[in-house]
């Protein structure tokens, strides 16, 4: 694991369930996830591109392996690493779920692709959420995005502000 793109992750969208609550959502997580393969849900609506998911992904698993994480669990950690913010409650309200949550994204980390995508199969065999097909990030307008991020310029200057702040969590 030299760089973010030797990380291995699978994700899915999917349009949250009126009959599943956020809590109800973290329980099934917990039960299905095991030592070796994190899962987490996460609100999208603040993911710039795949990369911006890779690179968090690439920095947690990094940031426990160097032993440099700020949060105990690997889960919590990939939330600090998206935001690019130290400080989990500001991270996790950035990334987060609630309720209100209607565009969920889950990530499956920490295995090889096949074992990423199979435990996030089962996972979703267990529920009755609607998999959107075909749905790529961003989710969110580009210029929500910019706004967003406080970036004046374009899309591909937004996504390397992103990764920097990904990056700078590692040096504080």
């Amino acid at each position: 694991m030299d760089n973010p793109s030797d990380v291995t992750y699978s994700y899915k969208i999917c349009r949250k369930s009126p009959r599943l609550s956020a809590d109800s959502l973290f329980e099934l997580i917990k039960e299905n996830q095991n030592d070796a393969i994190s899962i987490q849900v996460i609100d999208p609506t603040w993911i710039v591109s795949k990369k911006h998911l890779q690179a968090a992904v690439y920095h947690t698993l990094k940031a426990f392996k160097n032993g440099r994480n700020i949060a105990k669990r690997s889960e919590t950690e990939l939330f600090i690493r998206l935001s690019g913010l130290r400080q989990i409650k500001k991270a996790v309200t950035a990334f987060g779920i609630n309720d209100q949550t209607s565009t969920l994204l889950f990530i499956a980390y920490g295995g090889s692709y096949k074992e990423n995508e199979s435990i996030l199969e089962q996972f979703f065999s267990k529920t009755d959420l609607e998999q959107v097909k075909n749905t790529e990030l961003p989710i969110t307008d580009t210029q929500k995005l910019l706004e967003y991020y406080s970036c004046e310029k374009d899309s591909i200057l937004l996504e390397k502000e992103v990764l920097e702040k990904i990056a700078v969590v590692e040096i504080f």
